[in-house]
């Protein structure tokens, strides 16, 4: 009889739940959360930009740092006439210039703050012998020892010593010049592999590439790649932007990797954000409250996660000066911290995105596997995370309803899990800790605030 009794309330609990969370069945690998930063920013006032990355690592919890500096020109004539040969004399004067010391001072503190998963993107024209805006034919190993010049001084030259472990040797090259110098799906490919050969050839045995890094028409570039062995000996990870509602990308990148002969590698989406309206200009926008940007922004980021992406870096940490669009100087305010005067940028505030990704960054490190989470609420995103490792599972989510949802979770395959920590951030909450939410017999049920960024963790140790 109680036999019969305690099937009959574990059959109607698994009857009255609304979200399953199974961590049996595993997706991806997280590789990193983290931001795009610009470490040009460290020549106008070093302490300041030290103040907000110890933020960004300490209380957001980025482990992944993507440096976007401009322009690709650094190599205004050509150091020699064999671009498989450095001519150190001349790099070594260019690389110790202030352009690229505040790029190895940004590193090194980094460093200091236990972060190596960085990565290296110079974006804009390249040098005008080159093509300036688009790469002229028959220079692609030209511009591929360019960039593998500027890695080999960072991690062998450099003193002291730095460490960064990724390369986007270009930006956003379907993009008309703005971003990066126009090359052809067949000039792509032969650069990689170009800084692939050097990378090698210069035993950087820790660097790997990532690409296409693009913005639209990346398709061809990605094929261009992956068709490339020697470019895909250095490349583990494609890297892909997208900006709002929408998962196409992701998910067109994921299911080609998936059915090309690197199944094994992964996608990360090195620049995502919700929309910033005339960001880019130097202006400000409306408003970057929760309900217009930063919750929008938290929902897209679990779609991508959703996606099957191994990582996100939100563009962008603190708003920094940019060559953008037209080539000219002017403010990139996308900023996670904002600068209070671009005449005087010397105090940034915090802005709500930092309490709002706080829900996720703190929590999902590397080595965090996203595991299967359903629900059958309407206007909620929900994702789910374990670490394998310390045993923590992590549930989080957005509610785009009016009103407040009543999660009612199973938590399958697993047991352990006695309470649940509960954060929650809205327009007026920002990474409140709420009271623990009691789990009994692998079940759950918590009220989620409505148009709220909910996080719920467990440790079962």
């Amino acid at each position: 009889m109680a036999f019969c009794f305690v099937f009959f309330l574990m059959s109607s609990l698994a009857r009255s739940q609304n979200t399953k969370i199974n961590p049996a069945v595993r997706y991806q690998t997280i590789a990193g959360l983290g931001v795009n930063i610009n470490p040009q920013s460290w020549n106008v006032n070093p302490d300041s930009v030290k103040k907000v990355i110890d933020s960004l690592v300490s209380g957001l919890g980025c482990t992944s740092f993507r440096l976007m500096f401009d322009d690709c020109d650094w190599e205004a004539r050509n150091d020699n006439d064999d671009p498989n040969v450095y001519n150190w004399s001349y790099y070594d004067s260019v690389y110790s210039e202030p352009r690229f010391t505040c790029v190895w001072n940004t590193v090194g503190y980094l460093n200091s703050k236990g972060i190596t998963d960085i990565t290296l993107s110079p974006d804009g024209a390249a040098p005008s012998w080159m093509g300036g805006t688009t790469l002229k034919e028959g220079l692609e190993l030209e511009y591929a020892e360019m960039m593998s010049s500027m890695v080999n001084y960072g991690l062998r030259r450099h003193s002291p010593a730095i460490h960064f472990v990724l390369l986007s040797p270009i930006n956003e090259t379907t993009c008309g010049g703005g971003e990066g110098a126009v090359m052809t799906p067949s000039q792509l490919g032969s650069m990689f592999a170009g800084v692939a050969k050097h990378i090698t050839d210069d035993h950087l045995d820790h660097l790997s590439l990532i690409g296409p890094d693009d913005c639209q028409g990346w398709a061809a570039n990605y094929h261009a790649m992956v068709s490339n062995t020697l470019a895909m000996s250095k490349i583990f990870y494609f890297g892909q932007h997208d900006y709002g509602n929408s998962t196409r990308k992701i998910s067109d990148m994921v299911d080609s990797i998936k059915h090309s002969r690197y199944p094994d590698r992964g996608a990360i989406m090195t620049e995502a954000n919700a929309v910033c309206k005339d960001c880019d200009g130097g202006t400000y926008n409306t408003s970057y409250g929760f309900t217009q940007y930063a919750g929008p922004a938290y929902k897209f980021v679990l779609q991508h996660l959703n996606a099957g992406a191994n990582g996100v870096l939100l563009w962008e940490g603190y708003d920094s000066r940019y060559h953008h669009p037209n080539r000219t100087l002017t403010w990139s305010m996308w900023g996670i911290f904002g600068v209070n005067d671009t005449l005087h940028p010397d105090i940034y505030t915090v802005r709500n995105h930092y309490y709002t990704f706080k829900q996720l960054f703190r929590f999902v490190k590397p080595g965090c596997k996203r595991i299967q989470c359903s629900t059958e609420l309407t206007n909620i995103t929900v994702s789910a995370f374990f670490d394998p490792v310390k045993k923590i599972l992590v549930i989080t989510g957005k509610n785009d309803s009016g009103k407040a949802q009543d999660i009612h979770g199973l938590i399958e395959n697993i047991s352990g899990f006695s309470l649940l920590q509960y954060f929650y951030t809205d327009e007026t909450h920002s990474f409140q800790r709420g009271p623990d939410v009691k789990v009994s017999h692998q079940s759950f049920s918590k009220s989620i605030p409505p148009f709220s960024v909910f996080t719920l963790v467990a440790n079962s140790r």
